[in-house]
């Protein structure tokens, strides 16, 4: 939790010894960093009200590695260049890193009209184009090479999934090691890249974009790995298309070649992301449920949109089998996390209600049981050999009937978690 004594403690060193902060609001948005809305005023009852964000770096989850620090360098670059980023004051530690800044007018888009969702692709798209129209030198950032910049974020990210995974996923591991000897060769002029565009990092006021929010990915790179990046993010919101054709308008005709390519960066980026999330929730760092189960649903979709981009095919019917490299969370895992969570979050919520309390305990206690008597899957292979296998072969030149097989496991994932990509609205 942030307290209104320690917002007032960051907020006095940030603007000042006066200002005290009056109220203390944990935002419901925001997956990858904590949001705290801090309303502020002078202590003695006179000046002007301050609006104000802190984001402070989550527990756990799958944004946790990045910095405070190099958002607020960034934003500060972007300070007067027509964006319209929220003006920032400062970054410290508070438990853990934080950044404050002013907070922007305007919410997150909600349920949108067919003109509303044209709307917004097309300012996503030109705002893209508007970025990327910046000299990085001039924003005093470091140059890089376009190619350049994207082989080290593909490496970045299979480290990241090393390193951070439940388990290995052979179809991604296959996906990162085709990333890597098939980056773009083009003389792309590198640019500041937002790094996670899309609306569910914009705020609309009077249907327009009022903010371009969360800054944690930005980078200097090729341009198309942030429109790829945009297309991501449009599954079951926005039309994609409309937003590419306003960043044509603006930028120049864009080759469909490596856009598809940079979708498949963006799906295989958000799967190791997702797995990152899931880890923390396996280990107990965190005990939401969203954790795991926004990371099934939407790996699994990822990994057959990022197949697709890379031009493998589409996922076959599922045959009726069950998976040979089922996803983690398995049964016992899920069951666990859940009884954790029952216990830690929803039992202190109904601490009055004593048969709520009692029956919160008794689920819990069922679903450990349960957990407990559940068999390995039948029929299971072993998903280290297995992915071993597949990147040996993309890392080769690919092989047309190994990566059909990964696209057929998969699809005997999908049936079983249909509900869960429903739940999350990507069904």
């Amino acid at each position: 939790m942030l307290s209104v004594a320690e917002a007032t403690e960051v907020v006095r060193q940030h603007l000042g010894p006066s200002l005290v902060a009056t109220s203390v609001t944990r935002a419901s948005a925001g997956n990858g960093q904590e949001t705290w809305l801090v309303d502020a005023g002078d202590e003695a009852g006179g000046g002007a009200r301050r609006s104000l964000v802190l984001r402070r770096t989550a527990e756990a989850g799958t944004l946790e590695w990045t910095e405070r620090a190099a958002e607020h360098r960034v934003l500060r670059a972007l300070e007067g260049r027509g964006l319209p980023v929220p003006a920032v004051h400062g970054h410290g530690v508070l438990e853990r890193p934080y950044l404050l800044m002013e907070r922007l007018p305007g919410s997150a888009p909600g349920r949108l009209t067919g003109g509303e969702r044209v709307g917004l692709a097309r300012e996503l798209g030109r705002w893209l184009a508007r970025l990327h129209a910046l000299d990085p030198v001039e924003l005093g950032l470091e140059p890089v090479a376009a190619r350049t910049a994207t082989l080290a974020e593909v490496a970045a990210w299979r480290s990241r999934y090393l390193a951070g995974r439940p388990g290995p996923v052979p179809l991604l591991g296959a996906l990162l090691a085709w990333l890597e000897r098939n980056a773009p060769e083009d003389a792309a002029r590198p640019a500041l890249l937002w790094g996670d565009p899309g609306p569910h990092n914009v705020l609309v006021a009077d249907g327009r974009v009022s903010a371009l929010l969360d800054w944690e990915l930005a980078h200097v790179g090729h341009p198309l790995e942030d429109l790829g990046a945009a297309v991501w993010s449009c599954l079951g919101r926005l039309d994609d298309r409309e937003v590419v054709a306003a960043y044509e308008a603006e930028a120049g005709v864009v080759d469909r070649g490596p856009l598809d390519y940079f979708v498949a960066l963006a799906c295989a980026s958000r799967s190791v992301m997702l797995l990152q999330g899931l880890s923390a929730w396996l280990a107990g760092r965190t005990s939401a449920p969203s954790a795991a189960g926004l990371g099934l649903g939407l790996l699994t979709l990822n990994l057959a949109r990022g197949a697709r981009a890379a031009g493998w095919g589409e996922l076959p019917p599922p045959d009726g089998r069950p998976p040979e490299l089922p996803l983690r969370p398995d049964v016992a895992e899920a069951a666990t996390g859940v009884a954790r969570w029952l216990l830690a979050e929803v039992e202190p919520a109904v601490e009055g209600d004593r048969r709520l309390r009692r029956m919160t305990r008794a689920a819990a206690t069922l679903l450990e049981t349960a957990a407990q008597r559940v068999p390995p899957p039948a029929g299971a292979r072993d998903p280290a050999a297995a992915e071993e296998e597949a990147v040996r072969a993309e890392e080769a030149g690919g092989n047309e009937a190994l990566r059909a097989a990964l696209l057929a496991d998969l699809a005997r994932e999908l049936p079983r978690l249909a509900p869960l990509t429903a739940f999350h609205g990507h069904a």
